[in-house]
């Protein structure tokens, strides 16, 4: 018992992250106070509602069984139930559209922001498990968000008006009311620390299974190529018995909880329904009396209960919260604004270092790239061909020397905003989801058809395209599905070059092509003879169409030669 009362202290004294989560869930809901207002006024009315059907309901009684039954309040008792039916269901509706307009208002605000976080460090979460936290966790936040608050104040409005009506018919009782609903909520807040620990599990078990699917799903030539289909399956199972264990312990406490403060909670109905007969035998209380000690009773015992949930679905807020922050949290890119698109760029690193552990990837590199050349990149698998390209397009930061863009205005620093100068062709599929002219676009939003005709003929794409039965309304699925690699490869390079940019880099974007097709690929953006060009690749052939190459190393130096294709190479 000691350490249980040792954890609850630690619990509640955790009040300053508990505090910071609470400004930062009212930050976002800021632009909501009018609508969390609206729905508190729509609860109080319904309130008032019942609270007029117990005074009539009482009436009703009274006169029934002194006189005779008044058609005046059954009327008045029917209608005051039918406007407490038409009020659910529109705050029903209403509640709806609020959850659902304030949870995707949210869920937008974090994906902008994470859409806007420094790569390196976002990264190390999977994505399946960044999905799990825009999507379950900020709806748990939202939902906690546009219930608590309303709640917990007409709840509180309820026990206390509930209170008053009590004590001014039965001092005794009215205090009895108040005192048995409390025991029940404190003995149950020894079991909170046991509560948040299931929460915090069961979020993180839900992470896993999403990224293990959204994983599998998106990998599934791989998964039916190398025969994992059983493997998979002995893992998902394996996640549901965690999972199930999990939920089965938070079910058992939760059980235990509400079987407490329904005890509690039974207990005062039932000792109000004693009190009332006896007073009721000595002559003391009406019927109706009696039905009205009932209906407050269980009213200041339903608000008691209702307030006592407050605090577990607080703190699986808090979890939420902590959740959605740990990613949303990420230093945002900074970036300084400039705008400037030169018509020509060269590349200049002076000794620079980068590691992504101890050991260095690129080793004091000190290169220069004029406008206009067309440098080959080569080495080994691991040698940081990639890193170079990532440091390039300032998604990594180098751990010292410079790296800046030569431009004819002079230099610049490479920054997240030098994104602007350049065309980027990464390695694998890379198409999204959509028609073969949407994914072209995302290159160039306002290009003319003819332009995009012009792009596809410099990839060598037209050809197959125009063959297609809807051309450039062909819808591709995920993963480009329906074309094969190498026409995916080749949109791919059309989006680039559509993008018209004064760096164009393609990191192994030929490799699904046979030598033919690469050749008039490159021949075609050999067109286009005012970008710089890196081509990183493993094909030595690809050479001949450049200036200069670049080879890595695997103890991370570089160097850098010019080509003589007069000698053959």
């Amino acid at each position: 018992m000691n350490e249980k009362f040792g954890k609850l202290i630690t619990f509640i004294k955790n009040r300053e992250e508990n505090k910071d989560h609470i400004r930062w869930m009212a930050q976002q809901a800021k632009p909501y106070r009018r609508t969390i207002f609206l729905m508190m006024v729509f609860e109080i009315l319904a309130l008032l509602l019942s609270l007029l059907s117990t005074f009539v309901s009482k009436t009703v009684v009274d006169r029934a069984t002194t006189a005779r039954l008044d058609a005046k309040y059954v009327a008045i008792m029917a209608g005051a139930a039918l406007l407490s039916i038409a009020f659910a269901a529109g705050f029903r509706i209403f509640n709806e559209y609020v959850n659902e307009n304030f949870s995707f208002g949210l869920r937008c605000k974090m994906f902008s922001g994470i859409q806007s976080s420094v790569w390196q460090k976002l990264i190390k979460f999977h994505s399946g498990d960044v999905v799990t936290r825009l999507t379950s966790d900020v709806g748990g936040v939202a939902s906690g968000i546009m219930t608590i608050v309303p709640n917990t104040v007409v709840t509180a409005l309820q026990l206390i008006i509930a209170f008053f009506i009590l004590f001014h018919y039965d001092h005794q009782l009215s205090i009895f009311a108040l005192v048995i609903g409390p025991l029940g909520g404190l003995i149950s807040l020894t079991l909170m620390p046991k509560f948040k620990v299931y929460q915090t599990r069961l979020k993180e078990s839900e992470s896993k299974y999403r990224a293990f699917m959204q994983e599998s799903v998106s990998n599934i030539t791989v998964v039916k190529t190398f025969r994992l289909e059983a493997e998979n399956d002995r893992t998902m199972q394996q996640l549901r018995a965690d999972r199930l264990q999990t939920t089965l312990s938070a079910a058992y406490l939760g059980a235990g909880i509400h079987s407490l403060m329904r005890i509690f909670y039974n207990l005062g109905y039932i000792i109000a329904f004693c009190w009332g007969a006896y007073r009721i035998s000595t002559g003391d209380i009406t019927y109706g009396t009696l039905t009205l000690f009932i209906s407050l009773v269980t009213q200041v015992q339903g608000s008691l209960s209702r307030l006592s949930k407050v605090l577990p679905q607080f703190y699986s807020m808090v979890i939420c919260s902590k959740r959605i922050r740990e990613v949303t949290d990420i230093e945002n890119e900074q970036f300084s604004g400039r705008d400037d698109m030169p018509e020509r760029v060269g590349i200049k690193m002076e000794h620079v270092q980068f590691a992504y552990d101890v050991k260095p990837v690129l080793n004091d590199v000190t290169i220069e790239i004029k406008p206009g050349e067309r440098v080959g990149i080569v080495g080994a698998s691991g040698a940081g061909k990639t890193t170079l390209i990532r440091l390039l397009l300032a998604l990594i930061t180098p751990q010292s020397g410079t790296q800046t863009y030569i431009t004819e205005t002079g230099t610049q620093p490479v920054e997240p905003d030098s994104r602007r100068f350049i065309s980027y062709v990464p390695q694998g599929n890379t198409l999204l989801s959509g028609t073969i002219e949407q994914n072209l676009r995302n290159g160039n939003m306002d290009a003319t058809e003819e332009e995009l005709w012009a792009v596809l003929k410099a990839a060598d794409a037209d050809g197959f395209v125009n063959k297609l039965p809807d051309g450039l309304n062909t819808v591709l699925s995920e993963h480009a599905g329906g074309i094969s690699e190498g026409q995916a490869q080749r949109l791919s390079i059309a989006r680039a070059l559509l993008k018209n940019h004064p760096l164009l880099i393609l990191d192994e974007a030929t490799s699904a092509l046979d030598e033919q097709t690469e050749a008039k690929v490159l021949d075609g953006i050999s067109q286009y003879s005012d970008r710089t060009c890196l081509f990183i690749t493993h094909r030595r052939s690809m050479l001949r169409y450049c200036d200069k190459v670049l080879e890595l190393s695997e103890d991370g130096y570089v160097t850098m030669r010019t080509l003589d294709h007069a000698d053959g190479e």
